[in-house]
């Protein structure tokens, strides 16, 4: 009988403190709710879910293969296309070892990214350490090294033959989802091109031919021109500049990925250009001395005028869209005086 008679006036309490409580809360604008703990995020909540990071998409690879991959990825781990990954504000957390070291255009971006190694003698208990959601590799990557990258983390392969440094650069972009990144950067890039050919034509002479010339590199006493390809994009796609008939007909032919190899007997014939833009690997300082010294190479038009601009390899030799930006810089610094 006691309970009965006592609990109506036991819920009129609670009711009162109820409602007081609801006054305070509301009376401070919500305060209150905001400084209070929050309730525990339930799986779907938490940031390992959100739409951003777990979010996945298929991607179909350069092989052929279809990859799941994050549409978002937070820790990428790269083969190549290190500089197209800066490129879009992207810091991969893992690169081999040739990435970290062959770019001068970059050089400055690269504190931080762990070095995993050789592109096909990865270190792969490392890797496995740094956790990647996505891997990035090319097809110069043995299959082997592939399938055990892809037990990490889905790898995919984009395409380096046959396609030029702004489609690597999209390429990469639409895989870690930049492409409005790409777009400006690229619109950023070429009215800087518009402004150098501007500039320059106030000190380069209409018609006047322009050579890439490279001694030594990938085998003992080599000597090598170029025309669009490689050293030579900046010169002749970006700002334009006219080669000899010699190069341009030889180098339409095909089949120059490396360049034109060309006997020193040759250089009156394929480097006879108004203006010389020269690459001197290290690799056979025998060779670039017999080169320089001989009558051959000291009788050329650009040679003898004065018109010859030795060039950082580590800078011009690289085939990618953060260097060919430091190319062009170079370009108007060399010739723009």
């Amino acid at each position: 009988m006691l309970r009965n008679r006592t609990w109506p006036g036991l819920a009129l309490v609670f009711i009162m403190l109820a409602v007081m409580l609801t006054a305070c809360g509301g009376g401070d604008g919500g305060k209150g709710a905001a400084n209070s703990p929050s309730p525990a995020a339930s799986p779907s909540q938490t940031p390992s879910a959100s739409p951003d990071t777990a979010a996945v998409r298929s991607y179909t690879d350069a092989l052929g293969r279809t990859v799941d991959i994050p549409a978002n990825p937070q820790r990428i781990v790269t083969t190549q296309y290190l500089p197209e990954l800066l490129a879009v504000g992207v810091k991969p957390i893992g690169a081999v070892t040739h990435l970290l070291t062959s770019f001068a255009s970059v050089k400055d971006q690269i504190a931080g990214i762990e070095d995993l190694g050789a592109i096909n003698e990865m270190n792969l208990e490392k890797t496995l350490e740094l956790q990647p959601d996505l891997i990035i590799a090319t097809e110069s990557s043995d299959i082997d090294m592939l399938d055990k990258l892809g037990k990490i983390a889905p790898t995919v392969v984009v395409k380096w033959d046959g396609r030029d440094p702004f489609q690597h650069f999209r390429d990469v972009a639409d895989i870690v989802g930049k492409n409005d990144a790409a777009e400006a950067w690229t619109q950023a890039y070429e009215k800087k091109a518009e402004d150098a050919r501007a500039k320059l034509a106030s000190y380069v002479k209409p018609g006047e031919t322009f050579g890439v010339v490279v001694i030594g590199g990938y085998e003992k006493g080599q000597l090598r021109v170029y025309g669009p390809g490689n050293v030579g994009y900046t010169l002749f796609d970006t700002l334009k500049f006219p080669m000899t008939d010699a190069v341009k007909t030889e180098w339409g032919k095909g089949n120059n990925q490396l360049g034109l190899k060309i006997s020193l007997e040759k250089l009156p014939e394929f480097a006879s250009a108004d203006r010389l833009f020269l690459v001197k690997f290290d690799n056979d300082p025998d060779f670039v001395t017999q080169v320089e010294n001989s009558s051959l190479w000291k009788d050329l038009p650009a040679v003898k005028n004065g018109k010859v601009y030795t060039v950082d390899d580590n800078i011009w030799f690289s085939y990618d869209v953060m260097s060919f930006n430091a190319q062009l810089d170079d370009a108007i610094r060399l010739l723009g005086s």
